[in-house]
């Protein structure tokens, strides 16, 4: 088994050093970790990170709030299935995705592989179909799709 690890995506959000604890700068700097997993079974990745339909659309696809708040950095390199192509792989070989949660961060990239089979808790999907918590950031936290 070999486990690659993925930048799926970078948020630079203002306040530097109080989101991610070491910037110098006024910006801080946090990286959407997942990991791709070669198995017998095929490919597994954790999480996707930001997916390509988030670059081509981001203001569709993602909260104008979450964009702002988080100064997203959308970049074609960072997505999963670019990342994947580089190491070598046919998206096709994704069998598996097991999401962490359903934010956008973690769970954009799942419509790239759409033969992979995702794998999440039941709560999860549960508060995610109910949409639960009718606060401004429990509404835009999840997108339909």
């Amino acid at each position: 088994m070999r486990i690659h690890h993925l930048n799926c995506g970078t948020c630079c959000p203002a306040g530097g050093r109080l989101f991610d604890g070491s910037s110098d700068g006024p910006l801080g700097h946090l990286v959407c970790h997942c990991l791709l997993i070669e198995s017998d079974a095929g490919l597994i990745l954790v999480d996707t990170g930001f997916g390509t339909r988030d670059i081509d659309h981001p203001h569709r696809r993602l909260s104008e709030f979450f964009l702002k708040l988080n100064n997203i950095q959308l970049r074609p390199e960072e997505t999963a299935i670019a990342q994947v192509r580089a190491l070598g792989f046919s998206p096709a070989d994704v069998r598996h995705i097991v999401v962490t949660h359903l934010d956008f961060d973690h769970a954009g990239g799942i419509e790239d592989f759409p033969n992979a089979t995702v794998h999440l808790t039941a709560r999860e999907k549960e508060v995610v179909d109910g949409r639960r918590g009718g606060t401004f950031v429990g509404t835009r936290r999840y997108r339909p799709t």
